[in-house]
């Protein structure tokens, strides 16, 4: 006799089977305290205690049924131009307010967060003159705050082509052209704080050559006026001349 409630199915059986007593089932009933006793099992187990006592928790959004893609297309058609991924992201992330004059509520803290710690990394490692494009975000965004993709998805991007893409170029997975669009955006970026210290030491090299000229300018000066000085006669010896000639010059012409 064995009980299936204490012994399980069949091995491949993918039906419930009628519940009560049966016999003859030894050879084909599948046995749960053996599986229990897997290491297949064991690691799901493992897995699922460790999931269950995170503290991180799901991605909370205010998209719905919407993926973020279609939210993506709405806002471009809204703003007139492709948003890049902060915006996408509080557009998902912030609570509708009644009023416009209203602070916003998260979510959740994490996303509050996350929105920060982009434009802190934007306002302290990028110059006010570079452009953020949509590539440029996209790879701040994944490397710098929210550490990678898991399984695909990033978080605040979804289970999206351009994650995968951008993904793909970083690890040298996808094709040529991928990383050579993705350098490019740094190498542009390099570029361009590189021709503003060229322009900067340009200027500074300007200046340095007129404070030289003015000062060779000012030192002849003064040398002109010292050779001027040394050269012209003094008057107190004028008169002392003009005085011994006058006495050679005396002749008594008392008889």
């Amino acid at each position: 006799m064995v009980h299936l409630y204490r012994n399980g199915f069949k091995p491949r059986y993918f039906v419930w089977i009628d519940h009560g007593e049966s016999d003859g089932l030894d050879d084909y009933v599948y046995l749960g305290v053996e599986y229990w006793n897997t290491y297949k099992f064991k690691a799901i187990s493992d897995q699922a205690k460790m999931t269950r006592g995170s503290l991180k928790g799901g991605s909370l959004h205010t998209g719905g049924a919407k993926t973020v893609g279609t939210i993506k297309r709405e806002m471009e058609k809204e703003l007139g131009r492709t948003p890049i991924e902060p915006e996408v992201f509080k557009k998902t992330h912030v609570r509708k307010k009644e009023n416009e004059s209203d602070s916003d509520v998260w979510v959740e803290e994490r996303a509050e967060q996350t929105f920060n710690d982009f434009h802190q990394y934007v306002a302290e490692n990028l110059d006010s003159s570079v452009q953020l494009t949509l590539e440029l975000s996209t790879q701040i965004w994944k490397e710098k705050v929210v550490g990678g993709t898991h399984k695909g998805r990033c978080y605040g991007l979804g289970f999206r082509n351009d994650v995968r893409r951008l993904q793909s170029g970083l690890e040298g997975i996808g094709s040529s052209r991928q990383a050579e669009a993705l350098d490019g955006v740094q190498i542009a970026a390099m570029s361009d704080q590189i021709a503003k210290l060229t322009a900067a030491l340009a200027a500074s090299e300007r200046r340095r050559v007129a404070e030289q000229e003015s000062m060779s300018e000012t030192v002849q000066q003064i040398k002109e006026q010292l050779i001027n000085l040394t050269c012209r006669p003094t008057t107190s010896a004028s008169d002392d001349t003009d005085d011994e000639s006058d006495e050679d010059d005396y002749v008594d012409l008392t008889p």
